[in-house]
This record gives C-alpha cells, sequence and structure tokens, in this order.
C-alpha cells in the first residue's frame, strides 16, 4: 500500500477536528458546570500524541456507559484511529466495516474518504462526489457523524443519572429518556441492588423540524413525559418503520390541557435497505437502527417503561439526585399525602414549563389501579393540574 501523502493526512484528521468543533461538544462535569472538551482545544498534532486522540475516552471506557451498537462502536474505534494518525490501520478497519455493514452509509463514506486520502486525491472531509440532487443526503451524513462523534466526547459519567428520573417505583424495571439535542437515546436498568444504571446508549433521529411539537403534521417531535403503550412486531408493520415499533401515549393528558394534537408517535426501526437515518429524518417518531430497536424491545415492558424525551438532559450524582428526591418528596406529602408512597414514581421534566408525573398504586372496588397525575409548577408553586386512572 502507498503511503498517504502529507497533505492528505492533514486533510482528513483537520476535517475530523472541525467536525468535532462543528458540534459545539461541550464535557459535564460532574459538579454540574459545564466545561469545552479537551477535543477542540488541542491542535492536531497534540491529539495524534494523545493516546486516546481527538474524542476524549478509550473504548472499553465508552462501552462501560452504555455505547454497545456495534457498528457504532466500531465507527468511532475507526475515527480514532484516524485521530491517532493511524490511517493505514484506519483504511483497513473501515473496509471491513464497509463490507459487514454494507447498509451503513456513513461507514461507506469513511471509506471512500480514507480511499482518497490514500491516493492522495482528498480535498476536504466527507469528500464524496454526488449529484446536486444527492447534497442533502450528504449534508445528512455529516450532521450523522457530528451526533455519534459528540455524544462520545460528552459521555456521562458511569455514576451520573437523569434529573427526571426523580424516583421509579418498584414495579419500573427500566427507564428511557431521548436527549433530542444530541440526537440519543440512554436505556436505563436496575441492577441486583435495585439500583439505576446505564444499559444502553443508542444514537437515535427525531423530527424533519426538530422537536417540541405542538400540532399534527408538524414534522417534530413532541418533548415531555410518555410510556411505551405496546410492543408492535415487524409482521405488523409497513417496511418504513423496519423490526418493531414502541407507541408512545402522545398526546398524554398534560398536552391536551395545552391544545397540542396530533398522534402515532413511535419509537420505531428503519428501513432494512438503511442501516441509520440522520438526525432529522423522521416525521416526528424517534428511530433507531434495527438492532437497537429489537435490543430495546427486549428489555422494556409497555404501560411501565416511562420515556422522557427533552432537549437537553441534565446529568447529576447519585447524592445530587437524592438531594432532589427529598425535595421534591417532601412538596408531594405536603401538597398530596395520598399520593406520597414508598411506591411512587416521580417523573420531572423542564421545558417551557416544569412539570412532574407522579404515577403511585391504588384499589377501586377492591381492584388495583394505577393513579398517573400530573402537576406544573405555577407562579413558583407546584399545582395539581390532571388527576388520571389508567384502566
Amino acid at each position: 500500500m502507498n503511503s498517504l501523502s502529507r497533505r492528505s493526512r492533514q486533510l482528513l484528521l483537520l476535517g475530523l477536528a472541525l467536525m468535532l468543533l462543528g458540534a459545539g461538544l461541550a464535557v459535564r462535569a460532574q459538579n454540574g458546570h459545564t466545561r469545552r472538551a479537551s477535543a477542540v482545544r488541542v491542535s492536531v498534532p497534540a491529539a495524534i500524541a494523545d493516546r486516546h486522540g481527538l474524542l476524549g475516552l478509550d473504548t472499553a471506557q465508552l462501552r462501560a456507559r452504555g455505547f454497545n451498537d456495534a457498528a457504532e462502536v466500531e465507527l468511532i474505534e475507526t475515527y480514532q484511529l484516524v485521530a491517532d494518525g493511524r490511517l493505514h490501520e484506519a483504511l483497513a478497519r473501515s473496509e471491513r466495516l464497509a463490507s459487514r455493514y454494507p447498509n451503513f452509509a456513513l461507514a461507506q463514506l469513511l471509506r471512500g474518504d480514507l480511499l482518497r486520502a490514500e491516493a492522495g486525491r482528498l480535498r476536504h472531509f466527507a469528500d464524496a462526489r454526488v449529484p446536486a440532487a444527492d447534497t442533502a443526503e450528504l449534508d445528512g451524513l455529516v450532521r450523522e457523524a457530528r451526533a455519534r462523534l459528540a455524544a462520545y466526547a460528552d459521555a456521562p459519567g458511569p455514576d451520573q443519572l437523569p434529573s427526571n428520573f426523580v424516583a421509579l417505583g418498584p414495579r419500573v424495571a427500566h427507564a428511557i429518556v431521548v436527549d433530542t439535542g444530541a440526537s440519543r437515546l440512554y436505556l436505563f436498568g436496575r441492577d441486583a441492588r435495585g439500583q439505576m444504571h446505564l444499559v444502553a446508549n443508542y444514537y437515535v433521529t427525531q423530527g424533519k423540524l426538530g422537536a417540541d411539537k405542538q400540532r399534527a403534521g408538524d414534522l417534530r417531535t413532541p418533548l415531555g413525559v410518555y410510556f411505551i403503550t405496546r410492543a408492535v412486531g415487524q409482521r405488523w408493520l409497513a417496511a418504513v418503520y423496519g423490526a418493531g415499533a414502541m407507541p408512545l401515549n402522545y398526546p398524554n393528558a398534560w398536552d391536551r390541557l395545552l391544545g397540542r394534537t396530533g398522534g402515532g408517535i413511535w419509537l420505531h426501526g428503519v428501513p432494512s435497505d438503511v442501516y441509520a437515518r440522520p438526525p432529522l429524518a423522521s416525521n416526528g417518531c424517534v428511530v433507531l437502527a434495527n438492532t437497537d430497536l429489537l435490543s430495546l424491545m427486549s428489555m422494556v415492558e409497555p404501560d411501565t417503561t416511562p420515556v422522557v424525551i427533552t432537549a437537553h438532559i441534565d446529568w447529576l450524582s447519585p447524592a445530587q439526585l437524592a438531594q432532589r428526591r427529598a425535595e421534591l418528596r417532601a412538596t408531594l406529602a405536603r401538597a398530596a399525602p395520598h399520593a406520597h408512597t414508598p411506591d411512587s414514581t416521580l417523573l420531572y421534566f423542564h421545558g417551557k414549563h416544569e412539570l412532574l408525573v407522579v404515577q403511585y398504586p391504588g384499589q377501586r372496588d377492591d381492584k388495583p389501579i394505577t393513579h398517573r397525575d400530573y402537576w406544573a409548577k405555577e407562579n413558583g408553586r407546584w399545582r395539581l393540574f390532571h388527576a388520571g386512572v389508567l384502566s
């Protein structure tokens, strides 16, 4: 194999650095403050000298933080080889990746860049020759690459938890939070001690016009607190939904109070001829790679699995989350003692409004029922807006 030209190496490394810069990366320190990622502070030569390169974490650390999509991990490992200046190894890895996942367009794009770099013909990063009509597709792949790289550089610490999961009752075995700002879905599950920990961390697609759905047909993904209502197998679905689907209860009681309309918001897969879609590509659903969707479906439970969709996750330490739990439980104990039980689930959302969804068991006519109440903060005080009972 011919050696790469100095200019090709510089272009490819600089392209990767610029992708990271363009992603607006910030690594959240555990004290709640933010700091710029080391990835965007170092020069390219310094990045090459750093064992962790531009991405900040090695593969073992990232796997421990839920990155278990095999194709994505291998893609990032290839980017890491590029960042370390090991371009021949990166090319070999990219060829294996493209062969193993022929429908993974982003892997094919990286392989093409590396082949052009090897031949000394690389002009810039994502240097694919496409007709003018296909430039939007290429732009989508670049946005996907940025989102995936940003998620790695900004991975939550292994002990951090979303502020949304204030308290999860014993029937809640798994909980999901979707970060639309980062195009990621995080799945949490209980360990042997009953404590919630990160199980999986997946790349996702959202609505073509972003998040904060307000009306039917607006091509946006809703923000708020939802629950998976059922699981739908591939045999019952059109090809566009991929390997399966899990509908959400949008619009929920709070959405209806605000006049939001529409429906059919699902977690679902992708058509078989693609591995993933760009970050903004659905009609409002949250879309995952088929392998990720099937893995998710094998673990979560309809009716009891909450799905919080937020534009930004506030990651907290266990101690910080315990403090928030104590504060909100104290408020709830004063305002609604009947809802304050050890079995209560408290889910917090902060968008245009501060919202607290409280789910707790009860009885009616000697039969068990489930209450689901919606509280919102108004003039600095929590107020009950809707008290519901699940059938």
